[in-house]
């Protein structure tokens, strides 16, 4: 299964497989293409600028690897900045738990496409697959307003690294409690794989 960020500028897809082998595993892996032609390949919009750059940000109780399988991947990782592709990156990249980085498409001669993998994986909070496919469908539908965005934040615990992470983490929890008293949620089912037995 695969899940577009825009129906109109597809700019990025997300590819989910084995879903129910990676729970059981304690890892999720997906396969993740930012394409060439569409915004996120502009090269004259600044990297951290683009739709598909994540903000600089850590997540504290998780491990990220990134297998790049094609195209040019720029990323930081703590204070440092890279730029590899297929030939030449480590294969993974490895981002520890609490270690400052992001990532985007350096050139636009062909799709970057890598692998995400993240261990281990928790049922309600932390990066998962539902949290992929509810980020992508809030932003295609275009629900994906501040308050919305907070709760989402809240929930996958991927933290902006601009301000101590105590601050950080209290302000999210106000606004994500704020976004929920409005109404947002974590989870909808209109995006959500169910893969949990009830």
């Amino acid at each position: 299964m695969s899940v577009n960020s825009s129906f109109t500028d597809i700019i990025d897809q997300y590819e989910f497989y084995n879903q129910t082998e990676q729970y059981k595993n304690a890892y999720f892996q997906i396969k993740y293409t930012i394409y060439k032609d569409g915004l996120c390949g502009n090269l004259d919009i600044s990297p951290m600028k683009r739709l598909c750059t994540p903000y600089l940000h850590i997540h504290p109780y998780q491990t990220e690897k990134f297998f790049v399988l094609q195209g040019q991947l720029s990323y930081q990782l703590g204070e440092k900045l890279y730029s590899c592709n297929n030939h030449t990156c480590p294969s993974p990249i490895v981002i520890p738990p609490s270690t400052p980085h992001t990532f985007w498409m350096s050139d636009n001669q062909e799709d970057l496409i890598f692998m995400v993998h993240t261990e281990p994986i928790y049922k309600d909070h932390g990066l998962r697959i539902s949290s992929y496919e509810n980020i992508a469908g809030a932003r295609r539908d275009k629900y994906m307003t501040l308050w919305q965005a907070l709760v989402l934040i809240d929930s996958v615990e991927t933290y902006p690294v601009r301000l101590p992470l105590f601050w950080t983490k209290l302000i999210i929890k106000l606004g994500a409690l704020i976004g929920q008293l409005l109404g947002y949620q974590s989870e909808y089912d209109e995006y959500t794989t169910k893969i949990f037995d009830s």
